[in-house]
């Protein structure tokens, strides 16, 4: 990055902060006077977790490495068992019944032969599927309202799968069925900024495009927004550009709007420079609904390792958020996910999740 846009980092910033302490001035931050006026809405943001980590197929040297680490990633996605995970995530939303689910990480695992030019087809894994399907079975079914293809990578993977291996990622929204939240429209997109990896072993690239979903929906009388995102996780510059778009974009409209998803930013990350996404959506109107409600509670959300085997505790980022605008009071959220576990001692995800109800005022 050149010292110009250095430059403008800064000063954007410099600029958000202030945005955010003026919001805290006006006692935004505080709970309003009559929060519970209004239909409510329940909301709830799952990070899935997409089975392993790439950085070590991207960062491979020679071939003989990437086919190694690209076999080594798919036999982690088989270890963390996303079938058992599914269940999980089903009794967590049973339970707590949202209107609507922001999910990120919804992976489509897919194989095929190895070299073959054309697109891998062989599906492995949909975890779409799969989550919904444990919904339907449990008797609480969801609706997918909308979904967007963001990275769409495919590569081989050595011994002992000898394939090729295609990973999609989704963003997707349900919504309970049968419930009160009626959708009337849906949207999405890429975003134009995303960061493009280069690959040593091939001499190529990969881009980890990504984006957001969005439906707009009427509880009884109120019309309202939801927005659904999984901001860039490995470069705050992209991430801010992101930020951006989704204030330029989807989030660019009158009314009530409800912003979830995993943002990779918060107001307390270590380096400040993961903050200025976090820091433009604040400045661009959005206001975070953990703190009205937990003054003082971090209400840390990531991350309980590739394995998904850390301790519970070892959670120390709030990045999993709900943020509002417009008339909106947040009523009542909690952070959830470290109450089980799969038969082999696996959470659910490498997050938590976090769930918020919210007033439509």
């Amino acid at each position: 990055m050149d010292s110009s846009n250095r430059s403008h980092l800064r000063r954007l910033a410099r600029l958000a902060t202030a945005a955010a302490v003026a919001v805290a001035s006006l006692g935004l931050l505080a709970p309003p006077a009559q929060a519970e006026a209004g239909p409510k809405v329940a909301v709830l943001t799952r990070n899935l977790y997409l089975g392993g980590d790439l950085t070590p197929s991207i960062a491979a040297p020679t071939l003989p490495m990437f086919l190694a680490a690209n076999a080594a990633l798919l036999r982690h996605v088989d270890l963390v068992d996303f079938p058992a995970r599914a269940a999980l995530i089903a009794d967590e939303i049973r339970e707590r019944k949202p209107d609507l689910v922001g999910l990120q990480e919804v992976a489509l695992w897919r194989t095929g032969p190895i070299g073959d030019p054309a697109p891998a087809t062989e599906i492995r894994y949909d975890y779409l599927a799969l989550l919904t399907a444990e919904l339907a079975t449990s008797g609480h079914p969801y609706d997918v309202a909308v979904v967007r293809e963001e990275a769409d990578l495919e590569a081989p993977a050595g011994a002992p799968y000898l394939r090729d291996v295609r990973l999609t990622m989704r963003d997707v929204i349900l919504v309970r069925h049968g419930g009160r939240v009626k959708v009337t429209g849906t949207s999405s997109g890429n975003f134009a900024d995303n960061l493009v990896f280069p690959l040593a072993a091939t001499g190529g690239t990969a881009t980890s495009t990504r984006g957001w979903t969005a439906v707009d929906a009427v509880l009884g009388s109120r019309p309202f927004r939801f927005v659904n995102t999984h901001l860039e996780a490995f470069h705050p510059g992209v991430r801010l550009l992101q930020a951006r778009e989704l204030l330029r974009g989807p989030l660019d409209a009158s009314g009530r709007l409800i912003l979830v998803g995993d943002l990779n930013s918060g107001p307390e990350l270590p380096d400040p420079n993961n903050r200025l996404a976090y820091l433009a959506l604040a400045a661009g109107g959005m206001v975070d609904t953990w703190p009205i409600l937990h003054l003082g509670d971090p209400g840390y959300t990531a991350g309980l390792g590739d394995d998904l085997t850390e301790p519970a505790d070892d959670v120390e980022h709030r990045i999993d958020m709900v943020l509002v605008r417009g008339t909106i009071a947040p009523v009542a959220s909690e952070v959830f996910g470290a109450a089980r576990q799969t038969p082999d001692g696996r959470w659910a995800s490498d997050h938590l999740g976090h769930q918020a109800v919210l007033a439509l005022q």
